[in-house]
């Protein structure tokens, strides 16, 4: 039972998102629930980001500023090599994945790394834990503008792709649902660091919940149609995809970050940096994108919600082929993340 309960809590996020997915698979929300849905979602997503930017530890962004050439790397594939990669996988995949799940693809594609994870995990197989903070805050503050911009480039010439003036929407509720909320929050920052710091396990918690919730209604309002209930045994085969191209993209982050001739502990940071995705960040990013098209939503969603346990799989294996010993430059307990 200990065992159990242990397991229960170091992976209660991850059987949150089963549980969730599963009870809005069979509690479908009727045409009636769709308004008071959006509400509570859009509520949701603009207190996601207020937590974030109370939370994120900006300061960090100006304390690792010198390891440039690593930092460009880590940024310049997670911001063109994977939605690269993705494109390319969508142009040689031709017609045989359904263009409302490319999409999806392109969502996970344009996402920024995690916030936590890639840190932990640098960490724990001895890399630089300042490269892993600074890359992992960088990219998450660059994804609220970066993202969409991307999404938007990718998505042009599939039949997903949106006309100027939804585009246009889109950019104006992310400014109000997203950037202010979450400058609000950078702003709140200033005078309550400590109070954050002390408390990031509860503000990240409390994301997390919310989190849940916005999955929970977007797969609820998207099941109550026949779209994705038809589909779903169809879309196995190029999610299963996604698991080899986690490792494919992997194995390129260490490849090229060898041949950058990277430190030892920088190359260990980009295994977890550059291929890792956040759903943390891309549910209200996404949420919002896809706003007005509940039914390609819950196909945008799909591979991130995919992507991430995997993603903390694998990682768990590579952990454990790349631990060595952190050294004080690197990074040692002095400064584990919070």
């Amino acid at each position: 039972m200990h065992a159990l309960g242990r397991f229960i809590r170091g992976n209660w996020f991850l059987l949150g998102i089963v549980c969730v997915v599963a009870a809005a698979w069979w509690a479908p929300a009727g045409g009636e629930a769709s308004a008071p849905a959006r509400v509570l979602s859009k509520a949701a997503v603009v207190a996601i980001f207020v937590l974030s930017g109370v939370s994120l530890p900006s300061e960090q962004v100006r304390a690792g500023l010198r390891n440039v050439r690593a930092h460009a790397y880590l940024q310049g594939f997670v911001y063109v090599v994977v939605p690269a990669y993705f494109w390319a996988a969508g142009w040689l995949l031709g017609g045989a994945v359904d263009e409302r799940l490319l999409a999806g693809f392109y969502a996970l594609a344009v996402l920024p790394t995690t916030i936590s994870s890639c840190i932990v995990f640098t960490q724990m197989a001895g890399g630089n834990v300042m490269t892993a903070i600074f890359n992992a805050v960088l990219a998450n503050l660059l994804g609220v503008f970066v993202s969409p911009l991307l999404l938007t480039l990718l998505l042009r010439g599939a039949s997903a792709a949106l006309p100027a003036e939804e585009v246009a929407r889109i950019f104006l509720s992310l400014l109000l649902t997203v950037l202010l909320p979450f400058v609000a929050g950078q702003v709140l920052r200033l005078g309550l660091r400590g109070w954050a710091d002390r408390h990031r396990k509860r503000l990240t918690l409390a994301a997390s919940a919310l989190v849940l919730l916005i999955i929970f209604l977007a797969f609820r309002r998207a099941a109550g149609s026949e779209l994705l209930r038809r589909g779903a045994w169809e879309l196995a085969g190029p999610l299963a995809l996604l698991a080899g191209s986690n490792l494919v993209l992997m194995a390129a982050a260490y490849g090229g970050a060898k041949a950058l001739r990277l430190s030892a502990g920088d190359v260990t940071a980009a295994v977890f940096v550059a291929p890792q995705k956040t759903l943390a960040l891309g549910v209200p990013l996404l949420t919002t994108y896809f706003a007005s098209r509940p039914e390609l939503l819950a196909f945008a969603m799909l591979p991130v919600l995919v992507y991430h346990p995997w993603q903390l799989l694998t990682a768990g294996v590579a952990k454990a082929l790349l631990r060595r010993p952190a050294s004080p430059s690197e990074g040692g307990p002095s400064n584990r993340p919070k």
